[in-house]
């Protein structure tokens, strides 16, 4: 019995893969508000039923792709071991899909996938100032979380923009310079 379930099981990631890589692509062509679920199963070569075995929606299937970028940047994150350590690697993926970006994130259409990446910052940011200063809770939390998210978020928006954009590390660099001050202030009160 073990022998017929692992076949369906690496069946069942190698569709969910696919679903995941048809979303990219096709995001990069058409954005994200544009598509279709009938555009993501024809890309990815499965059936509505293998569709909704995997995702209930289009806007789960955005949250699992983010989510798997999320995993990526703690991971990242956490083999820097310093404080918002998965910023670089952040700013490093953006410019590695930039395309990606300026088809979703610079287009005033495409909330979606702003909303997501925002909530994912927001979680990290959250996770890493908890983790380094204990005693920042509550409102202060709040406050410092939404702070460090604004900084990044109109770094990275600044950047997309920028027609002579630095390098992710200048970028970070540059970020980390002008938000830990308010951020070390935050912390100490």
């Amino acid at each position: 019995m073990l022998e017929t379930l692992a076949p369906l099981d690496r069946r069942a990631q190698r569709s969910r893969d696919a679903i995941l890589e048809a979303l990219f692509a096709l995001m990069l062509e058409r954005g994200y508000e544009r598509l279709t679920i009938q555009n993501l199963i024809d890309r990815a070569g499965v059936g509505r039923a293998t569709f909704y075995a995997h995702f209930q929606s289009k806007e789960e299937l955005l949250a699992a792709s983010i989510g798997r970028l999320r995993g990526w940047l703690e991971q990242a994150g956490r083999a820097r071991d310093e404080p918002l350590g998965f910023t670089l690697p952040f700013f490093q993926h953006l410019a590695s899909h930039r395309r990606i970006y300026e088809m979703t994130v610079a287009r005033e259409s495409e909330s979606s996938v702003e909303r997501h990446v925002r909530q994912m910052l927001a979680e990290l940011v959250r996770q890493d100032l908890r983790q380094r200063h204990a005693s920042i809770t509550g409102a202060r939390l709040d406050l410092a979380t939404h702070y460090v998210v604004g900084a990044l978020w109109s770094s990275f928006i600044w950047w997309m923009e920028s027609e002579k954009p630095l390098s992710p590390e200048d970028l970070n660099t540059q970020f980390q310079r002008l938000c830990f001050p308010g951020l070390d202030v935050a912390v100490a009160a």
